[in-house]
């Protein structure tokens, strides 16, 4: 094993995802050089078993990498827990994060006004950076829009609704001014927001010094930051001024509680998720590979705070579906037949179903669930969506749910949240409260209680922490 040790370094970013390369992004507005540590592939580990076989759609194939994830991290996962994770050079926006809430409400009790807004303003710069398509409404006034076309029953729906929310989502497409509004015009591979595209945007006249590694684990040394790194059997250490973690929520609760030494269970929330197949009276006629949300249904009542969206039957679903269900197969040719009257739904309920855990024993982190029954309390009220659609005439009376199990919602947050006091806090900076040399700046930050699609909000914000740190 050779090991190396650079000299000390200003600024460390540690991930490429939506909030690293955000963050990269507007930092470099300002300065010249960023350094960057992110893995493209590890190879050569060992497999956990019992991670879930249900991926989401666009991740088809890609389960050497989720399980290298939680090998990588130190962590085992216990099977009744479904958590996914995707260890390679942009994470999982390399294949998600394809739509986002067109509004934000501050769910964060200690997050200040004046922080609130600074996040907001960054949002609308962050939408009108890569031109996304839809529409930002605050208090029924659009701020932001750049509109895609919707078939006519559910656009009745945004006109006059009634026991929901009705609304499109903001969509992760990067588009031209010269977009006419038909989604089948989307060029899924180049205009799509992931870690791919983004990177593309960044300003190469500057320097960002890549390292490819993964975190292995922080210390204090001094009054600097001493990171531990490893890719196969190569280790390299780095003493850094700033550290700045966007790894995702999961493996940056880890590290901090790692760092703080931390033995008692920490809480993951997310928000749990059930599957519907509803079968629509008319052709969604979508050519996408993986078409998105064209709408999103919200509860209007604040006991029930859930979102379901709308989408097309689309060609990587459908083998999704059967990936799942290995004896309809046979039925492949049939399902494709069909595929354009399938309507697919993300039931998302809100944060008090989380049942997601991290505890560190006998040198192991364990992440994992307990013993309860949330998919009763999802399909009862994904119930009332089905009964909603099929009174408005829109689907036929029949449908299906499946649940995928505790965790397998990929939307990880609310670990590390700004608080006044604690270890596992933030400030409004989003610097740690135990020790101000760290930023966090993923989703371990917000409690999106309301918010179900909330990349947009993280982006934001770590776009206002990179214009903090480059003055």
């Amino acid at each position: 094993m050779s090991l190396k040790k650079s000299k000390v370094l200003d600024v460390v970013v540690v991930g490429t995802g939506m909030a690293g390369l955000n963050f990269i992004d507007k930092y470099l507005e300002k300065k010249s050089k960023v350094h960057v540590i992110s893995p493209t592939f590890v190879k050569n580990l060992n497999l956990h078993t019992n991670q879930t076989k249900i991926l989401p759609s666009q991740m088809r194939g890609e389960h050497n990498k989720i399980y290298n994830y939680f090998n990588a991290n130190n962590l085992k996962i216990i099977s009744n827990c479904k958590a996914i994770g995707s260890l390679n050079f942009g994470g999982l926006t390399n294949y998600w994060g394809l739509q986002m809430d067109n509004y934000f409400e501050n769910n964060q009790p200690d997050l200040s006004k004046k922080t609130f807004k600074d996040i907001k303003s960054n949002l609308f710069s962050f939408l009108k950076r890569y031109n996304l398509l839809g529409t930002f409404k605050n208090t029924n006034r659009q701020i932001y829009q750049n509109d895609f076309n919707i078939p006519s029953q559910f656009t009745n729906l945004e006109k006059k609704p009634q026991e929901f929310i009705c609304n499109k989502p903001i969509l992760g497409f990067m588009t031209s001014k010269k977009f006419s509004g038909n989604l089948n015009a989307i060029k899924e591979e180049s205009q799509k927001l992931n870690a791919k595209n983004l990177f593309k945007k960044l300003d190469k006249k500057r320097k960002i010094a890549f390292h490819d590694f993964f975190l292995k684990d922080i210390k204090k040394k001094n009054n600097l930051i001493e990171l531990t790194c490893k890719k196969d059997d190569q280790e390299k250490k780095f003493l850094v001024k700033k550290l700045v973690l966007a790894t995702g929520t999961i493996a940056t609760t880890k590290i901090i509680m790692d760092f703080l030494k931390i033995k008692k269970e920490v809480k993951i929330k997310h928000h749990p998720r059930l599957l519907s197949v509803f079968l629509s009276r008319k052709k969604l006629d979508y050519n996408l590979n993986f078409t998105p949300s064209l709408f999103q249904f919200r509860s209007k009542l604040n006991k029930d705070k859930f979102t379901a969206d709308i989408r097309p039957g689309n060609k990587l679903i459908t083998e999704s579906i059967i990936d799942a269900f290995p004896f309809m197969r046979p039925f492949k040719m049939v399902i494709n037949f069909f595929r354009k009257r399938l309507i697919f739904s993300n039931f998302l309920y809100d944060s008090s179903l989380s049942n997601l855990y991290l505890k560190k024993t006998n040198d192991k982190f364990h992440l994992y669930s307990k013993d309860k029954k949330i998919d009763r309390t999802l399909r009862k009220k994904n119930k009332a969506v089905f009964n909603f659609l099929k009174k408005k005439g829109i689907i036929f009376p029949i449908y299906k749910t499946f649940f995928p199990g505790n965790g397998a919602d990929y939307h990880y947050f609310g670990s590390i949240p700004f608080q006044k006091r604690g270890k596992l806090g933030l400030n409004n900076k989003c610097q740690l409260l135990a020790e101000k040399k760290i930023y966090i700046i993923d989703g371990s930050a917000f409690n999106f209680r309301t918010n179900k699609y909330p990349l947009g909000i993280v982006a934001a914000n770590a776009r206002r922490v990179a214009r903090y740190l480059s003055r």
